[in-house]
């Protein structure tokens, strides 16, 4: 594929994403969204998934409130840098192949192994009702104490 079709698929997923981000910012999640499901884990067994809150932290930090969303999952939060580092990491690979610089280090599949360990470990301790794990739990929106 050419680099121009790659640039016109990248122009129409860029506002593809910004069209869900502003949906989701105007979204009103107390009363519920018929496009935004409920975690099956949490509705079939009351446990929250390491997944638990990441659209409530994504629609708080839409909203500015940084605070907010680190209420709902801190991991999220932390991730999401890498996440977006990630991302460009592939488009750039993609548009303009050999033009980024490899990483520094070469990965190991034990960095894998540590990341997946340490996200279900947050899952499961997020679910201990004693504090300090209580607070990794996500905060109800019932609870929440600003509204968007």
């Amino acid at each position: 594929m050419k680099r121009r079709g790659k640039w016109i698929i990248s122009l129409f997923s860029a506002v593809i994403l910004a069209a869900l981000a502003l949906y989701l910012r105007g979204a009103d999640l107390r009363s519920g969204t018929r496009w935004l499901p409920p975690c099956t884990l949490n509705s079939m067994t009351g446990l929250h998934c390491p997944g638990c809150g990441n659209t409530r932290a994504a629609h708080a930090i839409l909203h500015g409130d940084v605070a907010g969303a680190v209420q709902q999952n801190i991991l999220f939060v932390i991730a999401i840098p890498f996440l977006g580092l990630g991302a460009l990491r592939v488009w750039v690979d993609w548009v303009y192949p050999g033009k980024w610089k490899p990483l520094p280090f070469r990965w190991r599949w034990g960095y894998s192994l540590v990341i997946i360990s340490f996200v279900v470990a947050f899952g499961i301790l997020r679910n201990v009702p004693k504090y300090p794990y209580s607070w990794l739990a996500p905060v109800p929106l019932s609870e929440v104490k600003r509204h968007y």
